[in-house]
């Protein structure tokens, strides 16, 4: 197994691990456009260097990704580390992919100089259910909570 940053030919490997997993439809993740998405925003990546895509490849399948996103505090005088996903396909599990691809994540941001790397995982999730992330030496902020906004409502 190895981790590496992904290419635009990754993409069906990537829409099969999203389908995979259960939680989002055919049209949820862009369907047949899926591919022209992921081209985008590997652009995207390589313009903006602030944000990288890693996949886990195991025989030539795509069996994890992890979303790195490394985002500017004017008051910590250094980047923080954002983790947007963090996905293990469902027969690949167990096997250590997500720890490697989380432990490949920490290692980029402390090259990047982050004072602080973070995440968010719902609780209803396995992940969390198992102190996937407590285990990898993470802590959850009590003090903390998580808002979102839909601007397309607003």
């Amino acid at each position: 197994m190895r981790i590496r940053e992904a290419v635009y030919e990754d993409a069906v490997g990537l829409r099969s691990l999203l389908l995979d997993i259960g939680w989002f439809s055919n049209s949820n993740i862009g369907g047949d456009e899926f591919p022209e998405k992921l081209k985008k925003m590997l652009a995207w990546n390589i313009q903006e260097p602030d944000h990288v895509l890693l996949v886990a490849e195991e025989d030539g399948d795509i069996v994890g990704y992890v979303g790195l996103h490394f985002i500017p505090y004017l008051f910590m005088g250094h980047p923080e580390g954002y983790i947007s996903e963090l996905f293990v396909k469902s027969s690949a599990r167990g096997k250590g992919i997500g720890s490697k691809l989380l432990t490949e994540a920490v290692k980029r941001g402390r090259a990047r100089g982050c004072s602080r790397m973070q995440l968010v995982n719902m609780k209803n999730r396995d992940s969390y259910k198992r102190g996937f992330y407590t285990k990898m030496g993470w802590r959850e902020r009590e003090n903390a909570a998580d808002f979102v906004y839909d601007p397309t409502e607003g």
